[in-house]
């Protein structure tokens, strides 16, 4: 039995000495799939510098991005790069519920300049967002003041189904701040 190239060349497969195929292979991780073969991985950059009024470890401090999925297929935030001017924490938030305010529209880039797609949600960023509520306390970043971009990677991948939101709070507020955060869009086989 021989195993054919499928492509109607006559090549057949090689076999080791271990008796195993012979292949060479490349190997995407699915955020750089997607971006390559698909146009679909965005990036939205922020630099700003949240309210300090009446900060706190709770939803009173200043959230200053909100993300909410309104694509069919689910939104997978893969990593934020923040870069702080004095030590700063940032705190996560799932599943807040409310009208967003004083938030300004931003637009995510599309990391394949040859793609023509555009996120589908609503991105907001702003000093103070208010009008949220509830939700669930993922995750807390702290950044120090050492004048470096810091990179926080979660492998899995946040998934954010359509209609879900996520939210991002500053813990002391009123310091310089800037913000990166990767994402792209994949649909389930």
């Amino acid at each position: 039995m021989l195993i054919e190239d499928g492509q109607g060349s006559g090549r057949t497969v090689g076999i080791t000495s271990e008796h195993r195929i012979k292949s060479e292979c490349i190997t995407l991780s699915m955020p750089e799939h997607t971006n390559i073969l698909e146009g679909n991985t965005y990036t939205l950059f922020s630099p700003i510098t949240p309210d300090g009024a009446n900060p706190s470890a709770g939803i009173e401090s200043p959230c200053f991005f909100y993300f909410k999925n309104t694509n069919n297929i689910n939104m997978i935030i893969t990593q934020i790069r923040v870069w702080a001017e004095s030590n700063e924490y940032l705190d996560i938030y799932f599943g807040q519920e409310g009208t967003p305010v004083n938030g300004n529209t931003a637009t995510p880039t599309n990391m394949n300049l040859s793609s023509g797609k555009i996120a589908d949600g609503t991105f907001l960023g702003g000093t103070r967002i208010t009008g949220m509520s509830g939700g669930i306390h993922f995750d807390r970043l702290r950044i120090p003041a050492d004048d470096q971009d810091h990179t926080y990677s979660w492998k899995p991948g946040i998934v954010i189904p359509k209609n879900n939101i996520i939210t991002i709070y500053a813990g002391n507020g009123g310091i310089a701040t800037e913000a990166s955060i990767t994402f792209y869009y994949h649909e389930e086989d």
